[in-house]
């Protein structure tokens, strides 16, 4: 503590009340308070041989928060094949490279690209599902199909995000404009996902479709239904 000497002839009663009337940040070498610093009540902080001057000031910027989004999902071209295959027996369809033509879903891109992006900034991670509904052409339908699904990971912000999984999809009934029992094809938990997100189809993937005596010719389409949740588990479909 710096020790203040009075000047000669003053009673120690004015000395008193002289250092009563002065602000205690003007004795101080800094830093300052929030109630006594540089820009309230002290006239300046004293730098002399014993010591500096010290003063404590702010640098400051906000981060605000984005948004988690779906940016991308593939459409699916299969191989095509004839009445004869199917008639006769169960069927291997592999994905091509190509895109699709037609159909109900709009959102689709002929790339195989998938992509999420996380820019909230809370880490709380997210679940993408999908579903698949039936093969329809005009009045006929497909009676058993099932998608094998592998989306292979691509380009990720963190490294700590897993890759989608492999999944199996049956044709599943559609009621009030979506699918019943969607999978969850890529999961982020928490601490992971943030960033943009790719992903794109693996040409391991294929439709088996089931042997149907009674299949008719026709141009097949199915609808994918794609549902990101902004939790790491997706929600349960109801029963």
């Amino acid at each position: 503590m710096r020790v203040f000497k009075m000047k000669s002839g003053l009673s120690g009663g004015v000395a008193l009340l002289s250092l009563a009337l002065m602000p205690l940040g003007a004795l101080a070498a800094g830093p300052g308070t929030a109630s006594s610093n540089l820009t309230t009540v002290t006239p300046g902080y004293t730098a002399d041989s014993t010591g500096n001057a010290q003063a404590l000031s702010n640098a400051q910027f906000t981060v605000m928060p984005g948004d988690l989004t779906l940016n991308a999902v593939p459409n699916l071209l299969l191989s095509n094949t004839n009445v004869k295959n199917i008639a006769t027996g169960d069927t291997t369809l592999n994905v091509t490279s190509d895109n699709t033509a037609g159909g109900a879903g709009y959102d689709g891109n002929g790339s195989g690209n998938l992509n999420v992006s996380d820019y909230r900034g809370d880490h709380a991670g997210w679940a993408l599902t999908v579903g698949m509904g039936p093969f329809t052409a005009s009045s006929a339908t497909i009676d058993s199909a099932t998608l094998n699904l592998n989306m292979a990971k691509g380009a990720v912000d963190n490294n700590a995000t897993t890759a989608p999984q492999t999944l199996s999809l049956t044709q599943a009934d559609v009621t009030n404009g979506w699918v019943a029992s969607p999978q969850t094809l890529w999961t982020a938990a928490a601490q992971t996902g943030e960033g943009s997100n790719v992903a794109s189809t693996a040409n391991t993937s294929s439709l088996q479709v089931a042997k149907q005596p009674t299949v008719s010719q026709g141009v097949y389409t199915a609808t994918l239904y794609w549902a990101l949740q902004n939790a790491p588990t997706a929600p349960k479909a109801s029963s």
